[in-house]
């Protein structure tokens, strides 16, 4: 008698939004909103079409209207549910929110030099720590993955998020959280394997060749 077919892995597809005016800018953007420009409209398109034969079974974004966008262009026409969850937020720079670095290495130079030296006592005033991000985001791929077994599941977020996430996974110290690219519309890939989440694909970006590098 043959075998039962095997199931399909649960994969969680991890994306960061297209380019920013705040990334153009160079602002600490957070919990705050901002716009795509053109350029990250093009690296959705983009991502659209990399995932064109990709059987996605649903869409997680956070809340902010630049992931919500960014799955809108790559997933237009697909019909692929979707929920925006405030759990996929990016770190929250409380005071830092949509200033310019210099400004704030000039006056926050203490937290600033932390957060340069990946200092996990590293906590801009009024926001959230690193520490913080990676739990928020460990529980929300547990929930995704336990209520998509099986399926593939596309997760649009933030920078930072993905570097919180993908350093949970890895089991990555919290002095080194930072030590990996994650583009504009790159991609990541975990699955779960035995139960437990593991990388495959860390921020594939040929869908972007012939796209200008997007200011990060």
């Amino acid at each position: 008698m043959p075998g039962r077919p095997r199931k399909p892995p649960t994969r969680i597809i991890l994306t960061r939004h297209g380019q920013t005016e705040s990334n153009r800018l160079g602002l600490f953007c957070g919990h705050s909103e901002t716009q795509l420009t053109g350029r990250g409209r093009d690296q959705a398109r983009a991502l659209g079409r990399r995932l064109e034969t990709e059987p996605i079974a649903a869409c997680y974004t956070s809340d902010f209207s630049r992931a919500i966008e960014t799955a809108a262009i790559a997933l237009a026409g697909r019909g692929i549910p979707h929920v925006a969850d405030a759990a996929l937020r990016e770190i929250h720079y409380g005071e830092w929110e949509l200033r310019k670095e210099r400004a704030v290495a000039r006056e926050a130079s203490e937290q600033y030099r932390l957060m340069r030296a990946e200092d996990p006592r590293w906590h801009p005033p009024g926001g959230e720590n690193v520490g913080m991000v990676r739990e928020r985001m460990a529980a929300m791929l547990d929930r995704i993955s336990r209520k998509h077994a099986h399926e593939s599941v596309l997760v649009v977020t933030h920078g930072t998020a993905i570097h919180c996430l993908v350093a949970e996974v890895l089991a990555v110290a919290p002095t080194h959280v930072f030590r990996f690219h994650v583009a504009n519309c790159g991609l990541s890939e975990v699955q779960i394997v035995g139960g437990k989440p593991v990388l495959v694909t860390l921020n594939e970006t040929r869908h972007l060749l012939g796209l200008e590098t997007a200011a990060e």
